[in-house]
């Protein structure tokens, strides 16, 4: 019993901390940003490259992959890079993957 009752104190302290985005993204999290802003004159191209590189950590650090956006744009062809964004999915901190996401011709 005294388990289910600290159990129960500690979902009752946490509470207002999930309600109010303290501890957002401590589970799960997925968001793309993209790595310029200033896009004034850049031309829209349908053309898009994408890589990963993925991190497992646990104790140790296990890294593999490459999304370095000239090592992605060699890849695929690309000669000129416009613009580029990064997407990165991340599970209690455990597993992340990084995707570069290189726009261009």
């Amino acid at each position: 019993m005294t388990s289910l009752r600290r159990l129960a104190t500690t979902l009752t302290l946490a509470a207002p901390l999930l309600a109010t985005g303290c501890l957002s993204g401590a589970i799960y999290t997925h968001v793309t940003v993209p790595l310029d802003v200033d896009l004034g004159r850049t031309p829209v191209h349908r053309a898009e490259a994408r890589d990963s590189w993925n991190t497992l950590q646990y104790y140790v650090r296990l890294d593999w992959g490459s999304d370095g956006l000239g090592d992605v744009a060699k890849r695929y062809g690309f000669t000129r890079i416009h613009y580029a964004d990064l997407e990165t999915l991340s599970v209690l901190g455990i597993w992340r993957q990084q995707w570069a996401r290189v726009y261009g011709e």
